[in-house]
Parts: C-alpha cells; structure tokens; sequence
C-alpha cells in the first residue's frame, strides 16, 4: 500500500494498520502489530478499535507467547 494512503492505529497511534488474515477460518481484518488492536470488515478505521485478536479467535484465548502468531498471516498488498 503506498505510503500515503495507510491507515495510522486510532488507539495507539504508534503504527500503521496491516491486513491479515485468519488461517483457521480465511476471515480478514486490519491489525495494528503495535498494540493489538484488530478492525473487523465493517468496522471504522477513523475511531479507535474495540476488539482485539481474542476477538478474532472468540472461544480461543490468543497466546502470543504459545505460538499462536501462526493462526494469522500477512495479506500481502491487502489483497
């Protein structure tokens, strides 16, 4: 994505939103790998997230520290 048009985080401010994806289920979403925070499709990238990747993975309790980074991947080019 060209520089200008990437999405600043509204809850840290820190980074950029990157789109991943789920590799359990395909389903998409925009991630600030600063602070967590996740946009589901649908939701309002210009106010500040409500949802983290334990909403992403909802009954599963993420654990970044049990190698669970390899439930998500990089959509490379947001496509």
């Amino acid at each position: 994505m060209p520089p200008d048009m990437r999405l600043r985080c509204t809850v840290c401010g820190q980074d950029y939103l990157a789109p991943y994806r789920n590799t359990v289920n395909g389903e998409r979403f925009l991630l600030c790998a600063e602070c967590d925070s996740v946009w589901l499709p649908g939701d309002d990238t210009s106010r500040p997230s409500g949802h983290s990747l334990s909403t992403v993975f909802a009954g599963h309790q993420f654990r970044p520290d049990e190698g669970d980074w390899d439930l998500i991947e990089p959509v490379p080019d947001g496509g």
